[in-house]
C-alpha cells in the first residue's frame, strides 16, 4: 500500500515533481475533471501524505474549495487576502482569471503564489479533516515546465 500520493496535471509537471521528490511512478495519479473529488478519493486510500500538483486555476479551485471555475470576485477576494492591493488587481478587472498568474510569476511575486498554495493546503486539510494526513500544494506551470511555488 502507498503512503504517499501525488495528484498531478501534465507530464512536465509530474517530471518536475519526480526530480525533486524521487517518488515511485505508482505514487502519481493524473487529475480527472473534478479536483475536489480527486482529493477526497485519494485521501480515502489510507495515505499519510497527499501532494497536489496543479496549475493556477486548479490551485484556485482547491484554495476556494470548489469544483466550479472560480469567479472574478472569489479570485480577487483570495488575492486580497494574499496581500495583492487594488492597484495591482485593476488591470485584471475584465480579464480572464488565468491572466493573473503570468503577471504574478513574471513580476516575481512568488510570495503571493506561495500564499495561494498555503491557502489551498489549509482548505484541503480542513475539508478532508483526516488526522495524520499532510497535504502539500505545488503550483506548476506548463509554460516553464516546473513547479513555481509550494507551501513547503
Amino acid at each position: 500500500m502507498r503512503n504517499e500520493i501525488v495528484l498531478y496535471r501534465g507530464e512536465s509537471s509530474r517530471q518536475s515533481h519526480k526530480a525533486l521528490f524521487a517518488l515511485a511512478d505508482s505514487c502519481y495519479i493524473p487529475l480527472g475533471h473534478d479536483i475536489i473529488g480527486d482529493i477526497f478519493s485519494a485521501a480515502g486510500e489510507g495515505i499519510t501524505k497527499l501532494h497536489i500538483l496543479a496549475g493556477w486555476e486548479e490551485m484556485l479551485k482547491v484554495a476556494l474549495w470548489s469544483s466550479a471555475r472560480p469567479t472574478h470576485a472569489e479570485v480577487f477576494s483570495l488575492m486580497k487576502r494574499a496581500s495583492v492591493d487594488d492597484a495591482e488587481l485593476a488591470p485584471f478587472r475584465d480579464a480572464d482569471i488565468n491572466d493573473i498568474f503570468p503577471s504574478l510569476y513574471y513580476g516575481k511575486r512568488f510570495d503571493i503564489l506561495r500564499k495561494v498554495c498555503h491557502a489551498a493546503k489549509a482548505k484541503a486539510e480542513a475539508k478532508i479533516s483526516k488526522k495524520n494526513l499532510l497535504v502539500y500544494c505545488h503550483l506548476a506551470s506548463e509554460d516553464v515546465s516546473r513547479i513555481v511555488a509550494s507551501n513547503l
